[in-house]
């Protein structure tokens, strides 16, 4: 499960390139035509690493969802039953 650091060097990937953004937007004719589209392809190519991270962010909080849910289950089941009134079997696949 991603850390607090790694949402916040997200979270920074996504400032640095809403800043590239406004310093292209504000640029004037200072800027080559060339510069200008490097930039812009610099840009986009960090949008599109910030996406693909957002995504993996998403799948890996749906699989811990996934797996506390599970957990939880596994565990209200367990305290349900206690462990002298089961058979030896299911005693044996709770531990």
């Amino acid at each position: 499960m991603p850390d607090i650091a790694t949402i916040a060097t997200f979270l920074g990937s996504i400032k640095t390139a809403t800043e590239i953004a406004k310093t292209i937007k504000g640029a004037d004719a200072s800027l080559e035509k060339a510069e200008l589209k490097l930039k812009i392809a610099e840009l986009m190519e960090s949008l599109a690493n910030v996406k693909i991270q957002a995504v993996e962010i998403q799948e890996l909080i749906q699989e811990k969802d996934k797996e506390i849910k599970e957990l939880k289950t596994l565990l209200e089941t367990k305290t349900l039953y206690k462990t002298e009134d089961l058979p030896e079997e299911c005693i044996n696949i709770l531990k």
